[in-house]
């Protein structure tokens, strides 16, 4: 099962977000960049917090990884549902649909970097 969990994940992932950007890509298009900024930078924001502030809280490396990450990929998604069901207007799905993307960069992104990046071994 090892071997399909990663593959399972991805392919979860990429359903999920295209799912979200489909239903809001017209709005998507027209925001342009003022909306696609502020998003981005919520998800790098996040991830620096998570990671510095456990550092300086005195968690070990791994734990401090583990936190960037998960403070970078906050769900999106549960976002882009709970606007969904919960307000009328179409537009209010607009920027949780964006922030799934970014979730999905971000927290990926992470995840490879240090992947190749060792915890040295007074670090873990």
């Amino acid at each position: 099962i090892l071997p399909l969990t990663p593959v399972v994940g991805v392919v979860s992932t990429c359903l999920l977000v295209a799912s979200a950007v489909a239903q809001v890509a017209e709005p998507i298009m027209n925001a342009g960049l003022k909306l696609q900024i502020p998003v981005l930078l919520l998800h790098l924001i996040g991830g620096l917090v998570g990671y510095f502030l456990p550092k300086a809280t005195g968690f070990d490396e791994v734990s401090s990884r583990t936190m960037a990450i998960e403070t970078s990929m906050k769900s999106s998604a549960f976002g882009f549902l709970l606007a969904k069901l919960h307000f009328g207007q179409y537009a209010a799905r607009v920027p949780s649909a964006v922030s799934v993307v970014w979730m999905a960069l971000t927290g990926s992104l992470l995840a490879v970097v240090w992947r190749y990046i060792p915890v040295k071994d007074g670090e873990k």
